[in-house]
């Protein structure tokens, strides 16, 4: 039987995430003797880098500058936080005190910490839970009751809604903070085009990502690598797999690093078997 620590070793891994978040993930599959390619499928384009965004921009600093009127600030992603601290840090010096803070997935609430605030975790204990979904967020015992109080939401533009619809249904007044847009990479088609390998493994962070995959795939005409092992963040993107056609699909609890490293070795060992 192939021990845990061995079912990386020479086996060669695709990563689709965007180019200044792969790294990290990059480094620690190499670390576990994986053999890494890079090819994004999803690019972060902030809100005001292109034309004709300046009422989006205006609609951020707004948001913005009645922070403090906030109870509730959601962020849904590390990007969220990078852009939404960015902008906080433009026109509030020292953060108010008023706003409650909640991330999504670990990593978020480390990049929120990392930003001088304080997630909420649900946990008494103080400890860091190990994930943190839409589901567990609406969960906690501070947004069980809402009604009549200001909720925030950093994400990118057209994003899910689970969460924002459950709390308007609870009575909150939201608002959306859209920081920043998700797109296809120009060359991504040309570079999986010029991949010539097949992989033992692809990974997806995002839903976004496996759909940009999917039609990638095809565009492409290595659509051979659909056959390669998938390695998913929930059980909800795994679902999505499956209905695109993708027969080996393995669903994490979360897309933390953590996480989709021991689902990755899992599907890898019981393949291997």
């Amino acid at each position: 039987m192939t021990s845990p620590c061995e079912t990386l070793a020479g086996r060669r891994i695709l990563i689709t995430r965007p180019a200044h978040q792969s790294g990290g993930w990059c480094d620690l599959l190499q670390a576990e003797g994986a053999l890494t390619d890079c090819i994004p499928m999803l690019d972060i384009v902030p809100v005001g880098a292109g034309e004709g965004s300046q009422s989006d921009t205006q609609a951020i600093k707004n948001l913005i500058l009645d922070f403090d009127q906030f109870d509730h600030a959601i962020f849904v992603s590390q990007n969220a936080v990078q852009y939404g601290f960015d902008w906080l840090d433009n026109y509030w010096p020292q953060l108010p005190q008023g706003p409650r803070f909640y991330a999504i997935g670990a990593a978020t609430a480390r990049a929120i910490r990392a930003r001088g605030a304080a997630p909420e975790t649900g946990n008494t204990g103080g400890d860091e839970p190990s994930t943190m979904d839409s589901e567990a967020l609406l969960a906690l015992p501070t947004l069980q009751q809402p009604a009549g109080e200001r909720v925030i939401i950093f994400r990118g533009q057209g994003g899910r809604t689970l969460i924002g619809d459950t709390l308007i249904e609870r009575g909150a007044r939201l608002d959306y903070c859209e920081l920043y847009q998700r797109a296809l990479p120009a060359d991504a088609v040309a570079k999986m085009r010029a991949y010539h390998h097949i992989p033992d493994a692809v990974t997806v962070h995002s839903g976004e990502t496996l759909e940009n995959l999917n039609r990638v795939l095809d565009t492409s005409g290595r659509t051979a690598l659909r056959q390669s092992l998938l390695i998913c963040p929930s059980p909800r993107v795994a679902d999505t797999a499956r209905a695109l056609g993708f027969p080996r699909v393995y669903a994490a609890s979360n897309a933390g690093d953590s996480a989709m490293l021991a689902t990755l070795k899992d599907a890898l060992a019981a393949d291997h078997s």
